[in-house]
């Protein structure tokens, strides 16, 4: 592809940091940019299987010839476009369509797939083809599978031809202003837009461009963004050393204050209270999950995570634990799952996890379809805490980087204990690496990827133990 031209996935890219781009298409050897992760794959694959599933519906329409997928546009002045499907009409206008997994006009990143259609339609129209509709085919949120999937059930078609010609102006004015600063052979790089977002948002090329952003500045502050963001950044005053605590909000002020003495802050009646409210035996779990566009088993809706393994470390009073994991080796065995789950639980005892709403919310999805489960799981649920609670503002440590995320709270207080970098060591990895492992025919391979799962879940649990035992000998 001509580094000049304009992708529409550049020009996302654009949107989302402009000098990003610039320094990929113009300087690609600068920053060590980030390759697609194993959950990166399994969103191509599933996008693949959608459009796999449009196939199969199309093949039913009386214009099927008409249609043909992956097609390609180019205009002169180099923006490039591929579109998921396009159907030719008679007078050489076609009806394009955009095939996403996602089961609304969004993505669940917030990416508006109507400015998609659109760019998709202005590629289309400066090649010299005229698009006479647009339409998004996203999945059904509301599907259940029951059996073979069925398309006409799966899919929901949307025209979106009005919104795409209310917006394609301002899609062609970004556009254009893209492929001029891709034009340019040289721009200024002090500094880059990602300075006014959030750390979470900040580009691939952030510490190119802004070098002089200290380690310890104002982006480890949770929710720093918008007016009070901007403020500091036009002051320049990134350094949290550089801002006073009553220019932050209360959730903001323990992580600073946690900068300013060098030592946790820590309120110990609090931990005290939270700890001593906990009712013996107490079950730490963790749920590992899988979702996707085409549910990949009966009585499952599209991009609905469904747990397919959990770890399960069940701590007495006198000090002895027992461990309990599961681990599917098939879709559709939520049932067998819950079972060995309830078999594991005692019907006393506080259960514990890390970010509680996301075990809670399985519970409440699996009681859905398996209605005999429905008592164990609300039960679950009733007696559910969250150990991620204290790390809000009753235990704030300034090397959690102002995050509350198990995986940086783990190292601080434990750091006996390690995530395996070379091995399977988050959910999104998690969910591409039990797909894979169902659908593997070499036994080796499988064997690997079942260690490496079982380890990873268990590490979840053992972490959240570990770091009760630490609060407790802390306080």
């Amino acid at each position: 592809m001509d580094v000049l031209s304009l992708t529409k996935s550049d020009f996302l890219d654009y949107r989302s940091c402009a000098k990003s781009l610039w320094l990929r298409k113009r300087k690609p050897d600068a920053v060590a940019w980030p390759a697609p992760g194993l959950f990166d794959q399994l969103l191509m694959q599933d996008g693949y299987k959608v459009e796999a599933v449009v196939k199969e519906m199309v093949a039913d329409w009386p214009d099927a010839d008409a249609c043909q997928f992956q097609a390609d546009f180019k205009s002169p002045d180099g923006l490039y476009a591929r579109a998921d499907m396009v159907r030719s009409l008679p007078d050489g206008a076609v009806d394009l369509f955009e095939i996403k997994a996602s089961t609304s006009l969004k993505s669940s990143g917030g990416q508006d797939h109507v400015d998609d259609a659109a760019f998709q339609t202005l590629a289309a129209e400066r090649s010299g083809i005229e698009v006479r509709t647009a339409h998004v085919i996203h999945v059904n949120k509301d599907y259940v599978r029951a059996g073979i999937v069925v398309p006409d059930e799966l899919l929901t078609i949307v025209d979106v031809t009005s919104d795409v010609r209310e917006r394609i102006g301002g899609i062609a004015s970004e556009a254009d202003e893209a492929l001029a600063l891709l034009r340019q052979a040289k721009i200024d790089e002090a500094g880059c837009s990602c300075l006014r977002v959030g750390k979470n948002s900040h580009c691939a090329s952030f510490d190119y461009y802004n070098p002089d952003v200290p380690e310890v500045s104002v982006y480890l502050l949770p929710r720093m963004y918008g007016n009070r963001l901007a403020t500091f950044v036009e002051e320049g005053r990134l350094a949290l050393a550089d801002v006073g605590e009553d220019e932050l909000s209360v959730s903001q002020r323990p992580v600073w204050r946690a900068a300013d003495s060098g030592e946790p802050v820590v309120d110990r009646d609090a931990i005290g209270a939270f700890l001593e409210d906990l009712q013996w035996p107490l079950h730490f779990y963790d749920y590992e999950t899988f979702a996707s566009a085409i549910p990949i088993s009966d009585g499952i809706r599209p991009q609905q995570p469904n747990p397919v393994q959990f770890s399960h470390h069940l701590l007495h009073e006198d000090g002895r634990m027992e461990h309990y994991e599961f681990l599917s080796d098939a879709p559709g065995q939520q049932r067998d799952l819950v079972s060995a789950l309830e078999a594991s639980f005692e019907d006393v005892g506080s259960v514990v996890t890390w970010k509680k709403s996301f075990e809670m919310g399985c519970n409440k999805r699996m009681a859905d379809y398996l209605p005999d489960k429905v008592g164990f799981l609300e039960n679950v649920n009733e007696r559910t805490v969250d150990l991620m609670d204290p790390f809000k503002a009753d235990y704030v440590d300034i090397r959690f980087g102002g995050s509350t995320s198990i995986k940086k709270v783990l190292p601080v207080l434990c750091p006996h204990l390690a995530y395996d970098e070379d091995a399977v060591h988050d959910g999104g990895g998690a969910m591409a690496a039990w797909l894979e492992y169902i659908e593997t025919p070499d036994d080796a391979e499988r064997e690997r990827l079942r260690r490496e799962l079982l380890a990873y879940c268990k590490l979840d649990s053992l972490a959240m133990v570990e770091i009760y035992k630490a609060l407790k000998a802390f306080v």
